[in-house]
């Protein structure tokens, strides 16, 4: 009997301690699995404008700037609790890029300026001269260090500098499509996408560009790359394409909409974020394999997202701003 009634205590100890353990697990594998939900609890911001916003950029994680139509320049200290609104002259800024709180640029139809004050004052660094027509705009805009970098835009628009802007270089008969994004990961491994399916990368700085066969044919609206491997582009009717080879081969992944999508950013090869029209946000955890709708007060299109560590920008239409919590 007391062999029997030991033994039964060791069973009932032993279930204690597998029910304990199995709880522990439960509790740390539901904190992972909804850490990064967690996380990003899309809020609205108050952003005191009403024009259209279509590039958002932090420099770190307090330091941001929103630029938009009518010259629009919005900057926040704060992290994006709260904005303070600049301008240039009244024309419509596509994008913006910051390196350092005092050193950035932004572009717009034809040009890049730049600012040494944190966006005090701003310069022109590069006019489009347009024979008898309008010159080609400026449609997306990327630093990948103080010194250098590129802006596309229409008409195969391909600009590049190794001096903070003093320069630009023009690469001519690369294309001829309307470009509308631009990324690097680092300064050697470079992607460009555009309309018709069209995509450009470059392996060494630029000094050599090919063209990747997406597959598709529609337009591509932004492209952006967690290393120089895995990359992602969207574009039109819900578009997602994906890469684990640098862009050797493209992948059409599965999405449950058919909205435009205007851009995407990754915190890492796993979790991501897509943004697109009537307030359209979606979400993977598992690098892009299943996307699924995110929860957004917002309701206008949504044009820009930029991530820093474990925080999030999202700008649109209206004066839109979201800022993650």
């Amino acid at each position: 009997m007391d062999a029997i009634k030991i033994y039964s205590r060791r069973i009932k100890m032993q279930t204690k301690n597998y029910l304990a353990l199995f709880i522990l697990c439960g509790g740390l594998f539901y904190l992972g699995c909804t850490q990064d939900s967690v996380q990003f609890e899309w809020r609205q911001i108050e952003s005191g404008t009403g024009e259209h916003l279509y590039g958002v950029h932090f420099v770190d994680a307090e330091h941001g700037w929103a630029v938009g139509t009518a010259g629009t320049i919005l900057s926040t200290v704060n992290g994006g609790m709260t904005w303070t609104a600049g301008s240039v002259a009244r024309e419509t800024l596509t994008q913006v890029s910051f390196t350092t709180p005092n050193n950035g640029w932004l572009s717009s139809i034809g040009k890049v300026q730049y600012t040494g004050s944190g966006g005090t004052s701003w310069r022109v660094q590069h006019q489009a001269r347009g024979e008898g027509k309008r010159p080609p705009g400026i449609l997306d805009l990327y630093f990948v260090s103080t010194t250098e970098g590129w802006a596309v835009g229409g008409s195969g628009t391909i600009l590049h500098t190794k001096d903070g802007g003093s320069r630009w270089e023009s690469y001519r008969d690369l294309s001829d499509k309307h470009l509308w994004g631009v990324y690097f990961v680092d300064l050697k491994h470079g992607w460009i996408v555009g309309e018709e399916g069209e995509v450009l990368h470059t392996r060494d700085g630029g000094g050599r560009w090919v063209r990747q066969r997406s597959n598709v044919e529609q337009p591509l609206f932004a492209v952006y790359f967690a290393n120089p491997t895995h990359g992602w582009i969207v574009g039109t009717n819900g578009l997602i394409l994906r890469t684990a080879d640098g862009g050797k081969e493209w992948h059409r992944q599965k999405t449950p909409v058919n909205q435009s999508l205007r851009d995407i950013a990754f915190r890492d090869e796993r979790r991501g974020w897509a943004v697109g029209e009537k307030g359209l946000i979606l979400h993977t955890t598992d690098g892009g394999i299943l996307w699924s709708r995110y929860p957004t007060p917002a309701q206008h299109n949504l044009q820009d997202i930029h991530l820093h560590k474990n925080a999030g920008w999202i700008v649109g239409a209206k004066g839109t701003i979201l800022r993650s919590y």
